[in-house]
């Protein structure tokens, strides 16, 4: 292997010959020695590892202690702290201390100093860390080319994350960069919504559509519809909105997907296209779907085993590509939570799977953040719904992890009748006769609105899309079409939804 960096002389010349500015940070302490405000300032804006010289390391540690206890920060008490710590002398005695001092900085000068000081640090850790990319490519065996290059990207990110100095603003400040995103930016989608449209009239009209930065769930039992909401979401945003959507499916090759797309588009059945038995005007009708589809700006991505950092990577690149095109990613989809790992289930941390969904949530939410691009997870809900009269869902079904509502902006469980249909006609049969008057007339109604479905084409059943959750807005349950044959999600017709609201009335009087 050419070079070695495990040599002693080495790493002391590296160590060095390390960015730092001695004068910055002798008035950054200076400073909170002589003033409360100052000292406020710095032990809010800096770390004892922000400092480079160890004598500065020592004295801030002074100050923080004395803070800590509550005693006043001045050259006398810091004296004193460092003779109880046994580091006066390593620090330059008391006339160190009265040099800091005199070299104080005006207060409103003082941020300017933190952030050199802020700006040496992180500079260091960056330069750190790309040695040590470098050594562990130099002395260890890669076995994953690709999972040390994402590991490394990581390794940077961290070390570069700390590097702005967070601030109070006040609301004038706020309130104008407000003004100027509303007076500047677009409506996105249909129904005047402030986000990327959902393709849905009363989704829309609940969430004002996906918003940049939001984590969104969609949650449902096996075989409900949650992917093909979510794959008829990102089409929609795709098509209306006009926006590059990436799907990340963990589940499904991309060629089912894309059939997917096709049969919704055409309302030809799935099955027909996938057996390609596809005769007369629905030849016609998929060609056309399938041009349409193929100008529709989305991106799949169905590698297997698909590791959490592979996403966060793979979207990251896209998004650089995108902008370099001057286009922006509006939307990613995950599908689906419980197939992503962090890729350390193997490691001798062993956390558990709540343990590791938590960090997936977390770094989903982080994702969306930093890209400014709504993501929408699918998961599953847990087996608990079954066990339940009521089988209509709740946040707390949600499977594996209590962080996932927690960290969600918008949560939305789909519940479909025809699900559970089979259930629910064996538990009539056994009742018979023991029916209450109100059992009779919620099946009276439950067989009406089903007679309502029947009547329009594709195997048609109602799904409530529960919106659980959401940060920013209202509650409330959204009605929606699924047509099973071909995997559309589609608004209830008007005149749909004014015979259900009879039908209700009637059996209410």
């Amino acid at each position: 292997m050419p070079g070695n960096y495990n040599n002693k002389t080495k790493k002391n010349a590296f160590v060095s010959d390390l960015p730092h500015n001695s004068q910055a940070e002798q008035a950054v302490l200076g400073s909170a020695l002589l003033s409360k405000d100052a000292l406020i300032s710095v032990l809010s804006s800096l770390e004892e590892s922000d400092f480079y010289e160890g004598k500065h390391q020592l004295i801030y540690r002074a100050m923080k202690n004395a803070s800590e206890r509550k005693v006043a920060v001045d050259v006398l008490t810091i004296t004193e702290e460092l003779i109880n710590m046994k580091e006066l002398e390593n620090v330059g005695g008391v006339n160190y201390l009265k040099e800091c001092s005199d070299s104080m900085v005006a207060l409103s000068s003082l941020d300017f100093y933190i952030h050199i000081v802020n700006d040496q640090s992180c500079l260091r850790r960056l330069l750190l860390t790309i040695r040590d990319i470098d050594n562990k490519y130099h002395t260890e065996e890669i076995e994953n080319i690709d999972q040390f290059i994402q590991e490394s990207e990581a390794h940077i990110k961290d070390a570069t994350e700390k590097r702005r100095v967070s601030q109070f603003k006040t609301t004038a400040e706020v309130a104008h960069a407000v003004e100027m995103e509303i007076n500047t930016s677009k409506i996105i989608g249909e129904d005047e919504v402030t986000g990327l449209t959902t393709g849905y009239r009363d989704v829309n009209k609940y969430t004002q559509g996906f918003q940049r930065g939001d984590m969104i769930i969609i949650a449902a039992r096996p075989s409900v519809g949650k992917t093909a909401i979510a794959l008829n979401m990102g089409y929609r945003a795709a098509t209306r909105a006009h926006v590059p959507v990436a799907i990340f499916s963990l589940e499904m090759a991309s060629e089912l997907l894309v059939k997917r797309l096709v049969a919704a588009e055409s309302g030809v059945s799935l099955k027909s296209i996938s057996s390609g038995n596809v005769m007369g005007s629905d030849r016609i009708k998929v060609a056309e779907a399938i041009k349409k589809v193929s100008s529709a700006p989305i991106f799949i991505d169905d590698s297997p085993g698909l590791k959490l950092m592979d996403i966060v990577a793979k979207s990251r690149k896209l998004q650089a590509r995108l902008q370099s095109e001057q286009k922006e990613l509006g939307l990613i989809i995950v599908d689906y939570l419980g197939l992503v790992t962090t890729g350390n289930s193997g490691s001798k941390s062993g956390d558990s799977r709540q343990e590791e969904v938590r960090k997936i949530s977390l770094q989903m939410k982080d994702l969306a953040r930093e890209l400014k691009v709504p993501i929408v997870v699918i998961s599953q809900l847990s087996r608990s719904v079954e066990s339940r009269d009521n089988k209509r869902p709740m946040l707390s079904d949600l499977r594996d992890s209590g962080s996932i509502e927690q960290d969600a902006d918008v949560v939305m469980l789909l519940y479909r009748e025809d699900y559970y249909k089979k259930q629910t006609n064996s538990a009539g049969e056994k009742k018979g006769k023991d029916l209450t008057d109100s059992d009779k007339a919620a099946l009276s109604r439950e067989q009406k609105e089903k007679q309502l479905a029947q009547e329009m084409p594709g195997d048609a059943s109602y799904v409530e899309v529960n919106i659980a959750k959401n940060r920013n807005g209202q509650t409330g349950i959204a009605g929606l079409f699924f047509f099973k044959a071909f995997g559309r999600f589609d608004d209830p017709p008007r005149d749909w939804e004014e015979q259900k609201r009879e039908i209700a009335g009637g059996i209410e009087d």
